[in-house]
């Protein structure tokens, strides 16, 4: 299987301080920041880590969920375009492109 890349959504909380930011389609993404924008960059630069790790251990996540799809194809403008609010993203890694042994 081939991955092309991943769709994440990105959930945001106000918290005390700031914001948190998480991503429940990837474990152990919970990233704070004084704005809106900077928890949600952080929490995309810990998806990413997240996935390129993975993707170089020859463990990548392969099955969708309600908060991640695997992208087996190119993405599509189309697609692209459906996808709606400022925390749901495209997330390609350098290792998106080798095969996935799986």
């Amino acid at each position: 299987m081939k991955i092309y890349g991943y769709y994440v959504r990105i959930m945001l909380e106000e918290g005390e301080a700031g914001y948190i930011a998480f991503a429940p389609g990837v474990g152990g993404v919970y990233e704070e920041g004084e704005t809106k924008e900077e928890a949600i960059s952080n929490a995309y630069e810990a998806v990413w880590a997240i996935l390129e790790t993975r993707l170089e251990l020859k463990d990548p996540i392969v099955e969708d969920n309600p908060n991640l799809k695997v992208l087996t194809a190119p993405p599509h403008l189309e697609y692209i375009n459906s996808i709606k609010g400022i925390t749901d993203g495209y997330i390609a890694t350098p290792r998106c492109l080798v095969p996935a042994n799986v």
